[in-house]
Formats: structure tokens, sequence, C-alpha cells
């Protein structure tokens, strides 16, 4: 009894004496505590750059002005291909198990993006989950050019989000999108358009070189079917009345 009460009063004592000592360390040397502060900072933010850098490593491929932030998990890091001018923020998950996925150039996503190249499937006569992982679906997903992907959007398995689109916050995307749509919602759906015909045609003149830019026919047919000919289902679903 004697031997633990010992061992408990050296152990109060050490930190007392630890105590009693980072107090007067700061009477006489306030400032030594703020480079400890600063130096702890600096050290942790330089942990999370050397992880991000190897992870890049990791990467299929890896362009100019890649920008990722943490925290952020990815399965099998060598499925990810990211263009020149890219970024990825916090708190994103990017499940690429056996397929890829592509973010082309200048385009980029806020916080909470969630990729997944997977899809389970289902046996009769077999238990869920003893097919999980031997015979899942996967299929690539591809972000192209000079899209804007809104905070926590989720992008499923055989997705390809169209060239400049706009996709809403917390959109789920389960299906392809066109170029230069704006949806919203889930599941996702185009509401509107980023620009007209006109516009795209005189944007990516300015952009892209002839063999790269869209076709007026492909641009008219798209407008057409999801604004012109759609405007009454949107309405209905964004819950609008006509003016």
């Amino acid at each position: 009894m004697k031997k633990i009460f010992l061992f408990i009063f050296q152990i109060k004592m050490k930190h007392l004496i630890r105590k009693i000592g980072h107090r007067v360390l700061l009477f006489f040397a306030p400032e030594l505590s703020i480079l400890k502060k600063d130096w702890y900072t600096e050290m942790k933010s330089k942990q999370e750059d050397d992880y991000l850098n190897r992870l890049k490593f990791q990467f299929g491929f890896c362009g100019k002005n890649v920008i990722i932030h943490n925290p952020i998990l990815i399965v099998n890091p060598q499925n990810v291909f990211l263009h020149d001018n890219t970024n990825i923020y916090g708190n994103a998950t990017i499940l690429t198990v056996n397929a890829k996925f592509t973010m082309k150039k200048n385009s980029g996503s806020a916080q909470g993006l969630t990729i997944v190249t997977g899809n389970h499937t289902s046996d009769v006569g077999v238990w869920f989950k003893e097919l999980r992982n031997i015979k899942d679906e996967e299929k690539d997903v591809v972000i192209e050019e000079d899209v804007w992907v809104g905070a926590n959007v989720t992008i499923l398995a055989g997705v390809k989000i169209g060239r400049g689109s706009i996709i809403g916050a917390s959109s789920v995307c389960r299906k392809n999108i066109p170029p230069y749509a704006i949806i919203v919602g889930n599941p996702a759906k185009v509401v509107g358009y980023r620009f007209t015909v006109e516009q795209v045609i005189e944007h990516e003149k300015i952009l892209y070189s002839i063999d790269e830019r869209i076709s007026i026919d492909i641009l008219k047919k798209n407008y057409d079917k999801y604004v012109i000919n759609s405007l009454d289902e949107i309405k209905d679903y964004l819950k609008l009345s006509c003016p």
C-alpha cells in the first residue's frame, strides 16, 4: 500500500513541477509559447503538404497546378487522373476500386465530393453480403473540361459530366449530363443552361481549337431537348409557378 501511495505521489509531483515550470517560463518569456504554437502549426501543415504530394505521385496522371485538400480518402489512387488546373477541396471520398475517375482541365470541386465507380449486384438465392466486392460492376466516371461541382455532390458509376456544366450542391448524378447544363437535385436533373447556344459557340471559339469544339447541331439538339421542350417539367421539378 505504501509503495502504491509513493508511486501516485511521485506522478503528482512530476505533474506539479511541469505545471509550475511552464507557468514560470511563460511569465519570463511569453513569446516562447507563441513560438511553440507556430512551430506546431507549421509542422502539421508541412506534414499535410508532404502527404498530399506523395498522393499526387500515386495518381494515374497528375497535371500542372493540381490542388487537393485534406481530409481526402482515395481508394486506389492509381485509378485517379487529374488534368491541368483542377482542384478537389477537402472532405472528398473517391472510391475507384477497379475503374477510373478522370477530371479534365480547368474543372474543380467544392468540399465533400463523392465519386463511386462501383455498383453492387444481386443474385437470386445468394446472400447480398457474399456478392459484395466479388460481382461488383465497375464503370469509369468522367468530369469534362470547365466544370464546376458544388459542395457535397455525389457522382455514381458510369456517369460523364459534360463540358462546361455546373452541378448544384448536394446533387446526386446517376446519368450523363449534357455540356453546359445546370443541374440540381437527387436524382440530378437539368434545370437550365449556363449559356445560350450562341454564347457557347463564342465561348468555345475563344477557349478551344476547331477540332475540340462541340458542333452547333449537338448544342441546338441538347438545348431544345433539355430546356425549350422541358420548361413545364423543370418548373414542376423546382416547384415554381409561371410569372
